[in-house]
């Protein structure tokens, strides 16, 4: 019965643990997106490009999905630093990627044209 015990306990703990990936790579999505709305003042529009494009590239390297609102994130971004025709590119594919999105999305490239 002593050696059952901690068998089970065993058993029970290591069912607990999840060994499934995320869906998506997250990369810093989730940390820049709130920083650019609290804080927008200590992160320029630019940097979060920056940044955002780097985490692109890392889920690209891992053949990784990017999260929903990704690219419309760095569509607004890039509308933000004065480059129209790469934020319909964003949104474009934000809208390809999630169909749901199409509607916000379709509204928005109207009103960049």
């Amino acid at each position: 019965m002593k050696k059952i015990v901690p068998f089970f306990l065993i058993l029970a703990i290591q069912g607990c643990a999840s060994s499934n990936p995320p869906m998506y790579e997250w990369g810093r999505y989730e940390d820049l997106l709130y920083q650019g709305y609290a804080h927008p003042d200590k992160l320029s529009p630019e940097e979060h490009i920056a940044k955002l494009q780097a985490d692109y590239e890392v889920a690209k390297s891992k053949n990784r999905p990017l999260p929903p609102g990704y690219h419309a994130q760095l569509g607004v971004l890039y509308y933000k630093v004065g480059k129209p025709e790469e934020a319909k590119k964003s949104f474009i594919s934000e809208e390809e990627l999630f169909p749901e999105s199409k509607q916000y999305m379709t509204r928005i490239i109207d009103k960049i044209k």
